[in-house]
């Protein structure tokens, strides 16, 4: 870029950033309007979003800087460049001449080389240095093309790649202050060719030629239209009014064409001359005519030009128009997919959490690695995770021993379930449940198996359930870190579950009572069916326990003697023995009661 838009760009930055523009909605930045908006040729208000659009602008017009930079080396050096080196030997020989020259002799050859004549400022002497100079002008727009190569080739230079709109347009500027330079010494040297209006050939066809490769190159609008400025003033206005030869622009209303004039003009034939007498036929232009013709002929090149740069600015603009709004749509898709992405993500992690909350930790991480090896997904309904097509017995089916089982009971539940609502019925149990699951959560080693109606199972000791260590003792928070065995775990749950259970109050006024049994042994656990999959756990150990609830006592926890073995050292746990129980399909089992007092 170049002195105003750096101007602009750094010493003004401050001053015109208006807004901090997002295109995600969710995002922090506050959104002004649906699209960003934008100052005139200077871009966006938001400075940082004007940032990232000049780096997708390098990116995107890759092609047509590097065909830029091709084209104004091919125009340099077919046009200028070539046309000193083809006079190249013819120059070395004046040099040489002049070299032979007295002083006197050097003076009066300056004297007598016309206005507008390179020779006519600099001596001879001096071609050595001209052609050093247009060299050094090929050479820098080469070493460019070299280097915007690089940029975009090499890594290292990918967070630089900006600064190509920095040193072409100051390139084509060092270009233009050479050829002006040479214009303004030599714009004469035509003169014996083409009249005194041949600074207009030159002008065009020798140092205005480069130029033509800003129709090919994309550049900010606001760096075309600040170059096209500088063309004008350098070519069209400060050099053709200050110049050694005069105004050149007077040179061309004074130019005439001899071939043109009446005087040179062909034999007029005897019939035509006496159309002319009759005034059948007016006379021919006057000399006056012809130079206003031949005027408005070699001005007509320098209208085009005009109309070039112009046009050059316009399309510059249409351009940049075009790159902005793809600009944008491409910042839209971009925050789409990440809007698209973090809402997968999300859907991930509900989708696991679901599957943490359904199934042990062990259990949901085998899940998890099995759906991402085969693509599972959570249907619709949410209710089929996709294990149709899994072995799942494999997976997650195993033995567990020495495992606690515990099984609650509502004391009067089914004759009051049929004197009050099923909605107060549904509330009731939400609120107690919801405090049972929440001791289960405070203990790293017990699982809420299910609740069958109002029964509520839990197991203790299961393996792969946490993989966290104990925090706390469900009834004595002072205990945290205690080593509890499972079946400890078990009956200080039940402890709880009773304490629970006895401030709340039943739909039908009664105070709520549970009754809990509980049975130690080995069970197996694994997951059943596909929809709705449950985590199951079968064996004798399940329905023990589950005989020891339903044969108890209300207010009351019995265990059985295998459970009494295990927590019978324990100091915090009376039991009552309570003799041989009858138990449907077991026979007598000795069992024990937690003693009352025990429960608070």
């Amino acid at each position: 870029m170049v002195f105003l838009d750096v101007l602009v760009n750094y010493g003004c930055r401050r001053w015109l950033h208006k807004e901090d523009y997002s295109f995600d909605e969710g995002g922090d930045k506050t959104r002004s309007s649906s699209r960003p908006s934008q100052y005139p040729l200077l871009g966006f208000k938001d400075r940082h979003l004007e940032d990232d659009y000049l780096e997708y602008l390098v990116v995107a017009s890759r092609a047509r800087i590097i065909l830029g930079y091709v084209t104004v080396i091919l125009l340099y050096a077919s046009g200028p460049f070539a046309l000193l080196l083809v006079n190249y030997d013819l120059n070395i020989w004046l040099e040489q001449f002049y070299g032979f020259m007295s002083e006197k002799e050097k003076e009066e050859f300056k004297e007598s080389r016309p206005e507008g004549t390179f020779v006519k400022y600099f001596p001879p002497t001096s071609t050595s240095t001209l052609y050093a100079f247009l060299c050094l002008v090929l050479l820098i727009f080469i070493l460019g093309l070299v280097a915007v190569v690089c940029m975009y080739q090499m890594k290292r230079f990918e967070k630089y790649r900006t600064w190509i709109f920095y040193f072409t347009p100051a390139m084509y500027l060092l270009y233009m202050v050479y050829a002006g330079f040479r214009f303004a010494y030599s714009n004469q040297s035509y003169n014996i060719f083409f009249g005194t209006a041949s600074w207009v050939i030159m002008l065009i066809f020798q140092y205005a030629s480069p130029l033509a490769s800003l129709f090919f190159i994309s550049l900010p609008p606001l760096v075309m239209f600040e170059l096209m400025i500088v063309f004008v003033l350098v070519f069209l206005v400060i050099v053709p009014l200050c110049n050694p030869a005069g105004n050149l622009w007077n040179l061309i209303g004074e130019a005439s064409n001899p071939g043109f004039s009446q005087d040179n003009s062909m034999t007029v034939p005897a019939s035509i001359s006496a159309a002319f007498e009759t005034g059948l036929l007016s006379p021919p232009p006057d000399d006056e005519g012809y130079r206003k013709s031949y005027t408005c002929l070699v001005s007509s090149p320098i209208t085009l030009l005009c109309v070039l740069v112009v046009c050059v600015v316009v399309v510059s603009v249409i351009v940049d128009i075009s790159n902005r709004q793809n600009f944008i749509n491409k910042k839209i898709i971009e925050a789409l997919t990440k809007q698209r992405e973090k809402t997968l993500v999300m859907q991930k992690e509900e989708h696991e959490n679901l599957i943490h909350s359904i199934f042990p930790p062990a259990v949901a991480k085998g899940l998890i690695q099995k759906q991402s090896g085969q693509n599972l997904t959570v249907s619709p309904s949410r209710r089929d995770f996709g294990l149709g097509h899994m072995n799942l017995g494999s997976l997650v089916a195993q033995m567990h021993q020495e495992v606690t089982i515990l099984f609650t009971d509502i004391v009067g539940f089914t004759s009051m379930s049929q004197t009050v609502a099923p909605q107060q019925v549904m509330e009731f149990l939400h609120d107690l449940f919801v405090r049972f699951d929440d001791l289960v959560g405070r203990d790293p080693s017990l699982w809420k198996v299910e609740t069958i109606g109002d029964a509520f199972m839990i197991a203790s000791g299961l393996d792969g359930v946490r993989t966290k260590s104990r925090e706390s003792a469900i009834s004595d928070p002072s205990r945290i870190g205690s080593s509890l065995s499972s079946a400890g775990s078990a009956i200080l749950f039940g402890k709880s579950a009773f304490a629970e259970a006895r401030t709340l109050t039943m739909p039908n006024s009664m105070q709520c009572q549970i009754r809990a049994g509980v049975h130690t042994g080995d069970v197996c656990s694994g997951v059943v069916g596909t929809r709705m999959p449950r985590y199951c756990l079968f064996g004798d150990t399940v329905n023990t326990a589950s005989r020891m609830e339903s044969s108890g006592v209300p207010g009351r926890m019995q265990i059985s003697e295998a459970t009494h073995a295990l927590v019978c050292g324990d100091d915090d746990f009376c039991w009552d023995e309570r003799g041989f129980v009858e138990v449907k399909g077991k026979g007598k089992l000795k069992t024990y009661l937690l003693r009352e007092s025990g429960a608070d």
